[in-house]
């Protein structure tokens, strides 16, 4: 093993080092081997020319009838030492490549840990600048719309029919909760996905299950919309999000809001992969325009997904929802 499997870094190292890292040491042995390596490629360079000026002395005797035997003893002398020098070179300009090449590794990987960081500050600035300001949007104000909102109390219906034939009401939050499944967990929104989130861009006429601003303390559920207008851009980017429900009147409502306060809903035709039996979902409950939390129990033949929604009144009612309408989890 070589001695340079055994080097350490640590206080041990020179004071200008440690303060400068260890592409400094890299750098400062490339440029004491630049030296070396320049004489060497200049001796290379001067054998060739001591080369070309012995063969014109070996031609010109051979042209006048002289014994050549010295002549051919002086060439081979130089050529030899033309093959030395070659090799010094050659060993001397690999040894600094290779360590150009850690230097560029030590600095990229320092940049990328830099750029991260960065981003990081930027994502946190953002979620600051967010809590401390009313955006360009005046965030979800209910003044914002001369129509009235729709009643938090009646389910909102799909293209305003009615909820259809079948032995269950949409999910309550007065109704008791059935026990959750034995082993499983809802799933826990972390650091990594807020900045997924804060990072996710929504066009124009974009489907999205949108969790509008609450009033006070009346909680609210995620629904159905359709992307208006997009304004600004980077932390600033807000939406205005027109609500899919109608109202008696059959006016509809819109909605200023965020990015982190929105689920894409994929286009019509889009495959999206089976989801896992037993998997805690928001799911557009059948003939409403609001998603619940539900638990998958499987998929069907027709690109259904089967689901239990929570707060059902019988525990072995299942509902049938399209793949689509049925996305992450976030309460």
């Amino acid at each position: 093993m070589s001695s340079r499997g055994n080097q350490r870094r640590g206080p041990n190292r020179n004071s200008e080092n440690s303060e400068h890292g260890e592409e400094y040491q890299l750098w400062k042995d490339i440029k004491e081997k630049m030296p070396a390596l320049i004489d060497s490629l200049n001796e290379s360079s001067s054998n060739v020319n001591d080369i070309r000026d012995q063969d014109k002395r070996t031609a010109e005797k051979r042209d006048k009838g002289g014994p050549l035997s010295g002549e051919f003893a002086a060439l081979d002398s130089i050529l030899r030492h033309g093959v030395k020098a070659n090799e010094n070179a050659a060993q001397l300009l690999q040894e600094v490549m290779e360590k150009v090449k850690l230097l560029r590794a030590v600095q990229k990987a320092k940049e990328e840990q830099m750029e991260a960081s960065s981003s990081r500050a930027a994502t946190q600035r953002a979620k600051e600048s967010a809590a401390a300001s009313s955006s360009v949007y005046d965030f979800d104000g209910s003044g914002e719309s001369p129509v009235p909102s729709p009643s938090t109390a009646v389910p909102h219906r799909m293209g305003g029919g009615s909820r259809g034939d079948r032995d269950s009401l949409p999910p309550s939050r007065n109704r008791s909760t059935p026990a959750a499944k034995a082993g499983s967990a809802e799933p826990q929104a972390g650091p990594a996905a807020a900045i997924i989130r804060s990072k996710q861009t929504f066009v124009k006429d974009d489907e999205v299950a949108f969790k509008p601003k609450p009033n006070g303390n009346e909680q609210t559920d995620w629904i159905l919309g359709i992307v208006q207008d997009v304004r600004g851009d980077g932390k600033s980017r807000r939406y205005k999000v027109l609500d899919a429900d109608m109202d008696e009147n059959g006016h509809q409502k819109d909605f200023r809001t965020s990015a982190s306060n929105m689920i894409l809903i994929p286009k019509d035709g889009t495959i999206l992969p089976p989801l896992e039996t037993g998997k805690t979902v928001l799911a557009l409950y059948p003939n409403t325009t609001t998603f619940y939390k539900a638990e998958v129990m499987g998929m069907d033949g027709d690109g259904k997904v089967n689901l239990k929604f929570e707060g059902e009144e019988s525990s072995n009612t299942m509902q049938a929802v399209t793949r689509r309408h049925v996305v992450e989890y976030r309460g």
